[in-house]
């Protein structure tokens, strides 16, 4: 499976931040830090894209994606005040999104998911031209089961491969956001890659499609 391509096919959930948002975001956290009200309304709207992409690819058919997107929120807006811009606002803002996401998650582990379509609310759906043409039947049962296998990789293999792979994070970000050191990432992506690939070329769908056909050095472009 191609990296470039599986990125483009997530790319629908609107993850990316358009260039400049930090700066965006480090003028809003010195709003609010000389008591701006409106301040964190407008983070909230800057960064609500990176946020929903976080938690969209950790629980995608979840009916609390929209509650546990506000809890991580909340949980910002309480920590904000410890933000000292060591690491880039989005990193810091993904780390916080992560650790609630995988929180909720761990609640819910005995409880079997809840996979049905419906279970998204209108207003989440991404209405921009490039979400729509390609929503086909196949396309969202290939997602499905994307969403399954990483389901079975470990949590730290899981989230490199989500950030990088499919969000299209540069590798140093990542490690910023986990927590770890670049050869760390590295070496969780290359195992990540390496279970996710072995098992997606192994499902009736997807191997049927081009995504898994992808050589190993098309990977590494994707670095």
């Amino acid at each position: 499976m191609s990296t470039r391509l599986l990125k483009r096919a997530f790319s629908r959930s609107g993850s990316r931040l358009p260039p400049g948002s930090d700066e965006l975001g480090e003028a809003l956290i010195a709003r609010w830090r000389r008591g701006d009200q409106n301040a964190f309304a407008d983070l909230f709207k800057a960064y609500r894209s990176l946020v929903y992409g976080v938690l969209y690819h950790l629980m995608p058919h979840d009916p609390e994606l929209e509650d546990v997107v506000q809890t991580a929120f909340l949980e910002i807006f309480r920590s904000l005040g410890s933000f000292e811009g060591r690491s880039k606002l989005s990193s810091w803002i993904a780390r916080v999104a992560l650790h609630v996401g995988y929180h909720h998650l761990r609640r819910k582990k005995s409880r079997p998911p809840d996979y049905a379509a419906e279970a998204f609310p209108a207003d989440l759906v991404d209405e921009s031209p490039r979400s729509d043409p390609e929503g086909t039947l196949e396309q969202k049962e290939a997602m499905h089961r994307v969403q399954a296998i990483l389901a079975t990789i470990g949590e730290k293999k899981r989230t490199v491969f989500v950030l990088n792979d499919l969000q299209g994070l540069p590798q140093e970000e990542v490690a910023e956001i986990v927590g770890t050191n670049l050869a760390t990432v590295r070496t969780r992506l290359f195992y990540a890659r390496k279970e996710f690939w072995a098992k997606a070329n192994q499902d009736p769908v997807l191997s049927r499609l081009p995504l898994t056909k992808a050589t190993e050095t098309e990977d590494r472009e994707g670095e």
